[in-house]
């Protein structure tokens, strides 16, 4: 519905005839509730009902139309922050009516509408807003201390609201409510609000709301400051001191004279203030005082429930008293009025029993007296004698009635009539019998009446009396003083309304401790004599019969009488087990009665947890119906309480009410499984009983991780049939045998003492490995010492579950966070194998930064004590000292794997630990410095010592990633390395290559190498060593023809072998000989004659370049460019000269 249909439906509710008016208002106002956007374009309509002073129903619509729009979070903040601005006239105007209704409609819409005009004017838009909610706010005060009772509950919200918005919020970023206005939005130098005014304004009423606890008389007063002083503990914890101080001290002092229920829901709501306080934790500083007062309390009441109890024995008692006293002065008094009764209407004329009282007798013996006596006459003659009755009432009433001493004279005359004489005294004498073979008392199975009826003479009849037909009713009780027998459908018909009678009346018939125990004995007891056996069938249905009748009444009303049903099957299994039946009528009904409550009881029955505690036996059956509730959604919080208070308040049925929870906290399902591990893990650690069990499970749930997945069976490949064999038949057989599909199994596991027995298969999936850890996980919160079984068992763990527990365990180690004792300690104790977990842990405790010393300094004593994974290293390397750093970064290098994100931890790895380029005091001979950091040329030569215990493949990468650190490896840098490292008695594999990419990179380094390096080679016989000698050959290629006088250095056979292996080399150097050598011709031959005769020169020049474009796979780059790699094999690994 459009806007402006809604504005189109008000104008004709406005305009509606009167008695059309209520329905169509109504209408509106539930379409509102459905769509409060609604609410903005008719606000102005809304105001206007009330400013212009409407009738009182258009008035009080309206005012709910603003209590809907503005106390309810149906709109946005802005929007309703308008609304308010909007009504605050027609506010005003409600707060002055008389009507108690729309008093509380304003105070209700003020005390939502006050943070949201605070809020506004904190802006400094409108001052003359401000003043008029002052001017409310102070009329809203004003009705709290003297308005009426209902205005001042209503009012009681807004002095809460008035004192959390006009005082700070809380500091405390996790808690502060952003969307809260407080006093902390005022800014500086506010033109018209002054905060600390407002704060003492705030901290004023917060001191008259704790006098007026103390001091009130009204009972829902003090309940409703109770509860406003519980919020505002929470919302302002700099209250906190205060309001639960004066909660602690308070005493109904001032309710003195009030109604015990009165005072006793005074103290509840104070109660559960405070439990509340406790439990949510805000109260927690304060446990002591709280949990003082709540015993003090506790005592208090316990007194007064005594004492209200003693009053109404006495009160009781005197009432008895004064009725003994009326009875027994009654009886003495003689009766002087001469009003006809409803016995001279009844009497007989000539019936000698008609005198007789039969309100002596008891009542059981009446009403058998009178069901014989109906049974024993006809139709015809009660209907005679109806109609006499009614025939004698009219002479009846104009003659009145004398007492019987004053009859007799009146009476005697000329017609010679005289009374009869007065009949014998009747003495009744009556043992009442109890057909219900209820368990009364002594007193009450000793009764005896004894009757003596006065002598009344009878008055003569009317002539139309004497004729007509006079039926004595006591004459057919003399003719038929022997009962007739009922029939057993006639007995059990009249049984059965009795019961339904007794029902319907319920507590307006009598008391429930009378009727409820008395309907449930009838069913148990009263049908069957004690000791009688009765194993008819008939019998049996009779009592079923009864029973279905209580239980139609029950579910009836099941909230209301539930305790009639537990009193019921007390009964029942009572009866049960006294006569130690078989087949016991406790099972079949309490079975029907569960079932009942599981299609139709919602979480809002509250008593169904105190039905199932009080039972006197519950099946193991029934208590598997319980996991059915807690899978239905209306029905979870009801499931899950019942199974949470069997588990704990009834030892018989505990351990199947804690295998139902245990099993259900492996659920497939998100929601139910959240709710079973909650129910749980409040009993660990301290709940001794059922911590064990909880804990017990949780392990061997996890335990069930190390299981490997059996893998899925091929299908066997059928065999084919042999030829002359009939396919369609065997085809036909086969879709015969084909088997039933399996019953789909719940998603959860099957559970009995506390292990799993079936229902929850070995995990493949996130989703199922979360089934099997999420307890344990939840139950660490509550008692860290499990963590370590947690890390001990991830070894043992399946590849995949241990991936899927590195990602679940996050919440766990934030919610523990770093400084937890029980992490540190699994980090420093370190168990074996959980290395990936607890670098998982570093990881989310770290969170992108450095990790705390603490973490690092364990760390550090860990690597020193035992061998750690690579990741480890990265944590620590920037915190270690020098001998640390040259063990551990050969260990860091291994890492490496050719992927950008490994280069960059290496990188920041390497930056870390090596001082900046201004520390170098030289080049040729390069110094440590005095810190902890390691040089250039220092981690340069570590690379390349380590080469074995890194790897070949990662130290290149490493390598590479120096290149690329330009600052640090300068080409002074890098001449230094390879001077000091040539000088070692062995030599790297890779320095070679080292030195290769380095005059590749930087060209002002060839004259070094040329002059320094390679001569230096060439005297540690460095063609013994293969790949370097490869690596030299390589490199004297590269820097020619600035290594031509390094390589006339060489054996002729050396320099013989160089020429072959790069035979472009032949050329420029025989002209180089010829240059050098000039007049020495002997030299000139030797050199020559290595380098080969000058006519081979061209084919040996191309037979070179084919051989060096085969053997690098791409053409040689002019000038000394890097060339693609000569791969060398030694000990099985390729070197890559590139």
């Amino acid at each position: 519905m459009s806007s402006h249909d809604v504005g189109e439906l008000v104008r004709q509710a406005i305009a509606a005839p009167e008695q059309h008016q209520p329905q169509l208002l109504a209408h509106l106002l539930t379409t509102l509730e459905t769509q409060p956007h609604a609410a903005p374009p008719i606000w102005s309509t809304i105001i206007s009902i009330i400013t212009d002073e409407r009738p009182l129903p258009l008035a009080v619509w309206a005012a709910e139309v603003m209590r809907l729009a503005l106390c309810r979070p149906l709109l946005d903040a802005d929007i309703r922050i308008a609304l308010a601005v909007q009504a605050l006239p027609a506010l005003a105007r409600l707060a002055a009516s008389s009507q108690v209704g729309l008093l509380k409609a304003a105070l209700q819409c003020f005390a939502s509408s006050y943070p949201l005009l605070f809020k506004h004017a904190c802006g400094g838009a409108d001052q003359q807003l401000w003043t008029n909610v002052v001017l409310l706010k102070t009329a809203a005060v004003q009705l709290w201390r003297t308005g009426p009772a209902g205005a001042k509950l209503a009012a009681v919200k807004v002095i809460q609201r008035i004192i959390q918005t006009q005082t700070k919020g809380t500091a405390d970023p996790r808690l502060q409510r952003t969307a809260e206005p407080n006093l902390s939005l005022v800014r500086p130098h506010h033109p018209f609000l002054q905060p600390a005014q407002l704060e003492d304004d705030a901290n004023r009423l917060l001191e008259e709301c704790i006098t007026t606890l103390y001091t009130s008389r009204t009972p829902d007063v003090v309940s409703a400051l109770a509860a406003i002083g519980a919020n505002l503990v929470k919302l302002r914890p700099a209250f906190a001191n205060l309001v639960i101080t004066a909660l602690t001290n308070w005493t109904p002092a001032a309710l003195a004279g009030m109604s015990n229920v009165h005072v006793r829901s005074v103290e509840k709501t104070i109660r559960a203030c405070l439990t509340h306080l406790l439990k949510s934790g805000h109260g927690s500083p304060f446990a002591t005082q709280i949990n003082d007062f709540l015993s003090r309390q506790a005592a208090r009441m316990e007194r007064a429930v005594a004492e209200a109890r003693q009053q109404r024995e006495l009160e009781a008692s005197r009432k008895r008293q004064a009725l003994s006293d009326e009875i027994t002065n009654s009886s003495k008094r003689r009766r002087l009025d001469s009003a006809p009764s409803d016995a001279q209407v009844f009497a007989s004329s000539d019936n000698p029993l008609s005198t007789f009282d039969a309100t002596t007798l008891p009542v059981a013996v009446v009403i058998d007296l009178i069901i014989n006596n109906f049974q024993g006459i006809s139709d015809a003659t009660f209907n005679a004698a109806i109609e006499v009755v009614r025939r004698r009432l009219p002479s009846v009433e104009s003659t009145p009635a004398h007492d019987a001493s004053f009859s007799a004279p009146m009476l005697s005359g000329p017609s010679g009539y005289q009374p009869p004489p007065p009949p014998p005294q009747v003495f009744v004498k009556a043992e009442p019998v109890d057909p219900l073979k209820l368990d009364l008392g002594a007193e009450e199975l000793d009764m005896k009446a004894e009757v003596v009826p006065e002598a009344e003479s009878d008055h003569e009849s009317e002539a139309d009396d004497a004729q007509a037909v006079d039926f004595d009713f006591d004459l057919a009780a003399e003719h038929s003083n022997t009962p007739t027998e009922l029939s057993t459908g006639a007995k059990t018909a009249m049984i059965q309304s009795a019961m339904r009678r007794i029902c319907a009346a319920g507590t307006d018939g009598a008391s429930p401790a009378v009727w409820v125990p008395l309907v449930a004995r009838l069913i148990t007891r009263g049908l069957q004599p004690e000791g009688e056996e009765d194993d008819d069938e008939e019998a049996r249905t009779r009592r079923d019969s009864l029973r279905q009748i209580v239980f139609d009444f029950i579910i009836a009303d099941l909230q209301s009488r539930m305790e009639f049903a537990r009193l019921w099957l007390n009964e029942e299994w009572y009866t049960a087990a006294r006569r130690k039946d078989q087949d016991r009528p406790y099972d079949r009904w309490l079975r029907r009665l569960l079932e009942h409550i599981c299609n139709f009881s919602s979480n809002k029955d509250k008593a169904f947890s105190q039905f199932m505690i009080d039972l006197p036996e519950i099946p193991s059956e029934e208590i598997g119906r319980l996991c059915d509730m807690c899978l239905n959604p209306d029905q979870v919080q009801l499931g899950f309480s019942a199974l949470r208070e069997l588990a704990v308040l009834r030892p018989p049925t505990r351990a199947a009410a804690l295998d139902v929870l245990l099993s259900l906290t492996t659920h497939a399902d998100k929601l139910t499984r959240n709710a079973a591990i909650m129910a749980v893990k409040r009993w660990v650690p301290d709940t001794k009983p059922l911590s064990a069990s909880v804990v017990s499970f949780a392990l061997s749930l996890y335990a069930r991780l190390e299981v490997a997945v059996p893998p899925e069976p091929e299908p066997e490949p059928a065999a084919a049939p042999a030829e002359g064999e009939d396919k369609d038949g065997e085809e036909d057989m086969a879709m015969e045998a084909t088997p039933p599909p399996e019953p789909v199994k719940p998603p959860f596991a099957l559970v009995e003492n506390g292990k799993v027995i079936d229902r929850l298969d070995a995990p493949k999936t996130l989703g199922e490995v979360v089934q099997h850890v999420e307890l344990l996980l939840a139950l660490c919160v509550k008692n860290p010492d499990l963590l370590y079984p947690l890390f001990e068992g991830y070894a043992r763990l399946q590849p995949f579950a241990q991936e899927s527990l590195q990602s679940l365990i996050t919440p766990l180690v934030r919610s523990l966070g770093l400084k937890h004792p029980k992490i540190l300690e699994i980090i420093e104790t370190f168990p074996a194998g959980s290395d990936e977990l607890i670098l998982r842990i570093l990881t989310v405790l770290a969170e992108g930064a450095r990790l705390p010393k603490n973490i690092i300094e364990i760390l550090k004593t860990v690597a020193a004590r035992q061998a750690l994974p690579a990741r480890f290293y990265v944590l620590i390397i920037a915190d270690c000292d020098k001998p640390s750093i040259i063990r551990y970064l050969p260990r860091i290098i291994t890492l490496l794997n050719n992927t950008p994100e490994e280069k960059s931890v290496i990188r920041s790895c390497f930056l870390s630990v090596t001082a900046p380029p201004s520390q170098l005091v030289g080049v040729n001979h390069p110094s440590r410095t005095k810190s902890d950091q390691i040089t250039a040329v220092e981690l340069m030569t570590l690379l390349h010592k380590s080469e074995k215990e890194s790897g070949l493949k990662c130290t290149i990468e490493a390598i590479a990633i120096c290149f690329s650190m330009s600052d640090a490896f300068r080409p002074e840098v890098l001449a230094a390395f390879m001077q000091q490292l040539v000088d070692e008695p062995v030599l790297p594999v890779l320095f070679m290559r080292t030195v290769i990419q380095a005059v590749t990179t930087y060209k002002t380094l060839q004259p070094f190498v040329s002059a320094t390096l390679l001569p230096r080679l060439i005297s540690k016989k460095v063609w013994e060593t293969g790949p370097l000698w490869e690596g030299f050959i390589r490199c004297a290629k590269v820097i020619s023809p600035h290594s031509f006088a390094a390589l006339l250095l060489l054996p002729q056979e050396q320099l013989k072998d160089v020429v072959e292996k790069q035979p472009t080399l032949k050329g420029p150097l025989r002209e180089y000989v010829k240059q050098k050598t000039g007049s020495n011709k002997a030299r000139s031959a030797v050199l020559f004659e290595a380098l080969g005769g000058e006519e081979d020169e061209a084919e040996a020049s191309a037979a070179g370049d084919a051989t060096e474009e085969s053997r690098a796979g791409t053409p040689s780059e002019a000038g000394g460019a890097e060339a693609s790699p000569a791969l060398s094999s030694v000990g099985g690994q390729g070197i890559d000269f590139a």
